[in-house]
């Protein structure tokens, strides 16, 4: 692994990606571990604590599309956010002292796993500072066909673009103001790890395909990067140290900061962006439509 090339691609193009970074046995482990957790979404009527749920889920036919906080849900996941493999890309790219911000899982799965309209990962997240990077490992073999991340190269320069619609915070850029043709797929076999910039305008598209797409994300920050969304709690806030030393310190400086604020419909992007008028990616209920002749 070359780790100044990595450095010096994330820093040109706001993304790299790094195909078989998580051995089979890992993946597989993974896998295993997040079949085992979709158990519990059995029976629930809708969104939870732990899942995030499709429009169309129902208590009899689950249909999950995110896992909450996996790294609090199971220990495998909180260990795999350590693996060194992954904390070696994270402290080159953002120092000796890193922290886990946040992690989920997403599940596209295959026929009607949900669309992610295009966005910066920073317009949910900002800090004090921008020392952030956005972990992806594809549990599943991401091709053309299954949804893949699409991402602009270069947007992480900025700048930060408005996430608001009609004064409310909506999750989405509209689709006329970036430049979409100039978009990349991000694929590869299983244990593919990617690192993208909290500023790099991502999305991706609903998955038609008869393959399902599972991807773990983990968000890491530099330790002396502070929230600004919310006020942890402290033990807890040190406990997600990954690696390096804690300290009280904070760096702050010249960011840009756009509250994620307010909002129609708490909780996770999907939620948020139902309320934005300009939508790039067709949905299930869009497809089921074209289906059904409507």
């Amino acid at each position: 692994m070359d780790i100044e090339a990595i450095r010096e691609t994330f820093d040109r193009d706001g993304f790299v990606t790094i195909e078989r970074l998580f051995d089979e046995a890992e993946v597989e482990g993974l896998r295993a571990k997040t079949r085992a957790v979709l158990g519990d979404a059995v029976g629930i009527p809708g969104e939870t604590k732990v899942f995030d749920v499709e429009e169309s889920h129902t208590a009899a036919d689950p249909r999950v599309r995110r896992i909450k906080k996996p790294h609090e849900v199971d220990p495998l996941y909180w260990q795999e956010a350590c693996n060194a493999k992954i904390v070696r890309v994270a402290t080159a790219l953002l120092g000796p002292s890193v922290r886990l911000h946040h992690s989920k899982i997403n599940l596209k799965s295959a026929k009607y796993g949900s669309p992610l309209e295009w966005h910066q990962d920073w317009a949910f997240i900002p800090h004090t500072n921008m020392d952030l990077a956005i972990c992806s490992v594809m549990l599943d073999e991401v091709g053309e066909d299954n949804g893949p991340m699409l991402v602009i190269p270069g947007t992480h320069k900025g700048p930060l673009i408005s996430h608001h619609d009609g004064g409310w915070f909506v999750g989405a850029i509209p689709p006329d103001t970036i430049p979409i043709e100039r978009a990349v797929k991000l694929m590869g076999p299983p244990g593919t790890v990617t690192f993208h910039h909290p500023l790099l305008v991502h999305g991706s598209a609903l998955n038609t395909s008869s393959r399902q797409r599972w991807m773990l994300f983990y968000e890491y920050t530099a330790a002396d990067a502070w929230p600004l969304i919310y006020t942890p709690e402290w033990n807890e806030y040190m406990g997600r140290l990954v690696c390096g030393e804690p300290s009280p310190a904070i760096r702050v400086e010249n960011v840009a900061v756009t509250m994620p604020l307010p909002v129609r419909d708490a909780g996770s992007i999907y939620n948020n962006q139902r309320a934005a008028k300009k939508r790039f990616f067709a949905t299930y209920e869009d497809a089921s439509g074209s289906a059904a002749g409507g």
